[in-house]
């Protein structure tokens, strides 16, 4: 018989939704532990030598950047298309082809802004309107505005200024630092504010994100899992009505598969900006056990040997 402990979720920050971190004792049964076995033999057959195999032992830390904006430079191309392999070099500040190029701008214009991270993504269905190959306009979604701003290159750094605007600054942290216990300090943040502000206006798009670390020439787990863990949000119909994304590098990748999720609680018309919104980071996550964690995530139930960390982001 299945037994299921339930806790209250303990974390440095309150969600917006009242979650339950529950621990299934007996869940890995030794059918779902061959499960998870085959897959990792059959991704680490497949990895160079000098890449970390995947280790299903090992324990999650519950920590998380500290942020208060998710910056996403929409890749071009149909969902067909494969950037996330081909296009997005191990460290994405050195792509120098258009539009990753705008990322490393973008970062160095918000040098004093540790607050924001930014990241490259590729969308896997059409609730939001994505770039075309040759098109010169990027492409950016900002979280937690939950909108989209379409803007030339030569604008990025009144666009860094605009974003930068009513942040939060917090210390820069590493995932190494989360991983020695750093992001447990309460750090020291402050509002930024400024005069003579570019106002840039989006369009807003309120649905939630299902975000899938995938990014190849960082770490070829990420890359081969990516698209297996694509594959099962689609085949088993998960969270259909979320955007779906493929992402770059969001640390922790010897935890692969990495998902993260963005919920959206209230909020009014479409035009609203009073949406709240919670952050939800997992590792470990398989396509056969990709079903599991949605279906409890949807009830309010987080899977504590899958949980990462989260916060609210607004």
């Amino acid at each position: 018989m299945l037994r299921i402990a339930i806790r209250r979720l303990r974390q440095r920050a309150c969600f917006h939704r009242s979650f339950e971190l529950i621990s299934f004792p007996d869940l890995h049964s030794s059918i779902q532990d061959e499960q998870t076995n085959c897959y990792c033999q059959k991704i680490n057959a497949k990895l160079p030598s000098t890449t970390d195999p995947l280790n299903p032992q090992l324990k999650l830390p519950q920590k998380t950047p500290n942020y208060s904006k998710h910056v996403l430079l929409l890749s071009p191309g149909d969902k067909f298309a494969q950037p996330w392999k081909v296009a997005w070099n191990h460290n994405l500040d050195t792509n120098l082809n258009r539009p990753y190029n705008a990322i490393k701008k973008l970062r160095s214009s918000l040098s004093d802004s540790p607050g924001i991270l930014i990241n490259a993504v590729h969308l896997q269905n059409e609730f939001i309107p994505r770039p075309k190959g040759n098109n010169e306009w990027l492409y950016f979604f900002v979280i937690p505005d939950m909108k989209l701003y379409i803007i030339k290159e030569t604008n990025i750094e009144e666009f860094a200024s605009f974003l930068h605007e009513g942040v939060f600054q917090a210390p820069r942290l590493s995932f190494q630092d989360y991983l020695s216990g750093k992001a447990k300090v309460a750090p020291h943040v402050q509002h930024v504010h400024r005069k003579n502000l570019t106002r840039f206006h989006g369009e807003t798009f309120l649905r939630d994100w299902n975000l899938v670390c995938g990014h190849f020439k960082r770490d070829e787990k990420c890359g081969e899992m990516g698209p297996d863990i694509i594959k099962a949000f689609q085949d088993e119909n998960l969270l259909s009505e979320n955007n779906l994304a493929i992402i770059s590098h969001v640390g922790g990748h010897i935890f692969a598969g990495n998902v993260i999720f963005y919920k959206l609680f209230g909020g009014g018309d479409g035009g609203s900006a009073q949406s709240k919104l919670d952050s939800l980071w997992f590792g470990k996550v398989y396509p056969h056990n990709l079903k599991l964690l949605c279906e409890n995530l949807e009830n309010g139930r987080i899977i504590d040997e899958m949980y990462r960390g989260g916060i609210s982001m607004n």
